[in-house]
């Protein structure tokens, strides 16, 4: 496959406010144009989200870039097999390095303990990893196309129809998904003693294990922080005022002690023994025949600024009101989600962003 120019598939990145540009992003078209590829990786952790991300960008295109031809007649299950596949050599090439890239400094006394985690000389375990958030698009004998969503975290897809209606094509791996909580908890009690707790961020709680839970022991969400989050010192994350979340480890836990966004990711070794997952979750959604559709793949630095469903109106109003190119709908979105991120947390604080879109 081949990344490329595409009228009918771009992508493009804004850095934020962040010292590092810590989301990356591709676009992917096999030889017949049969197969379309989107991508998305929002890293976290500093630098180390800056090299898990495009880490995971580049195995991603050298995966298939033997695969020019082939790819173009794979069905559903073999795809599948591949992105699950792809996502375990990520996580794999991640650790590779983090345990030999130089970055800013020497890192030449880091080690791979016995559970797989990066460490340095200290013994503390290396911070960071990354979203992803794959989609492919492959064209049906009937001129529709199979699209399947496979990612971990929260880089969210959605497939727009032409009359702005949505459908999404990721899972939303936060600490308040109870499907989530619900994996974690029946994780099995000798490999996972310590378990993640699911939290919410409380104003002036500085360890956040002591932090509201956002589920009950029976897996339901605690009925006053739903009814009333802001009255119980809980604060937005986002325009669509979902409070914040966090994966947090137990107090009994020290060194290796986590606060992550996010349940499942690719890295974040040090994570995976609380039950941190890098095994993605599968969405698949088929076009209507004779019907067009934008699929559109972007990390929170977009989705934080927007309603799904008002993104989805918006992006239709380019392409099919205004008539934009898909290139030229990408940098206006993308540009318009950075203004939006200014006004709305400030120009110290804005996240870095990325789109990928594509016209079926």
């Amino acid at each position: 496959m081949e990344e490329k120019s595409c009228d009918c598939l771009h992508g493009d990145s804004k850095k934020g406010a962040k010292q590092w540009q810590e989301d990356s992003f591709g676009y992917l078209v096999s030889k017949n144009k049969k197969v379309y590829v989107l991508s998305v990786f929002d890293g976290h952790g500093g630098y180390n989200g800056l090299i898990a991300s495009n880490t995971a960008k580049d195995t991603l295109r050298g995966h298939f870039a033997p695969l020019l031809e082939e790819c173009e007649g794979w069905k559903q299950d073999r795809w599948e097999k591949e992105l699950k596949e792809l996502f375990a050599v990520i996580h794999e090439k991640i650790r590779e390095q983090f345990l030999t890239q130089n970055g800013q400094k020497s890192i030449s006394s880091r080690v791979k303990d016995a559970n797989g985690i990066v460490r340095n000389s200290s013994g503390d375990p290396i911070h960071g990893g990354t979203t992803a958030s794959i989609i492919v698009c492959f064209k049906n004998d009937d001129d529709t196309y199979t699209v399947i969503g496979a990612n971990t975290g929260d880089s969210t897809g959605v497939l727009v129809a032409e009359d702005g209606s949505f459908e999404f094509l990721t899972e939303d791996h936060g600490p308040d998904n109870v499907s989530e909580y619900k994996r974690v908890q029946d994780l099995d009690e000798k490999a996972h003693p310590r378990k993640l707790i699911f939290v919410y961020d409380k104003a002036k709680c500085y360890k956040k294990f002591e932090c509201p839970r956002v589920f009950l022991p029976d897996g339901t969400k605690d009925p006053k922080y739903v009814q009333n989050p802001w009255g119980y010192g809980l604060h937005p994350t986002n325009v669509r005022y979902e409070p914040a979340v966090y994966a947090v480890t137990p107090q009994n836990v020290s060194r290796d002690a986590t606060c992550i966004a996010m349940t499942r990711a690719l890295g974040d070794f040090y994570a995976c023994q609380f039950g941190l997952s890098s095994i993605p979750s599968f969405n698949v959604r088929r076009t209507k025949k004779g019907k067009r559709f934008m699929v559109a793949v972007a990390s929170d630095g977009i989705w934080d600024c927007w309603k799904y469903e008002d993104f989805s109106k918006y992006i239709n109003a380019l392409w099919k009101e205004k008539g934009l190119s898909v290139e030229k709908a990408v940098d206006t979105a993308l540009s318009e989600s950075v203004s939006r991120a200014i006004s709305n947390f400030g120009s110290s604080h804005y996240d870095d962003a990325c789109l990928v879109m594509c016209l079926l």
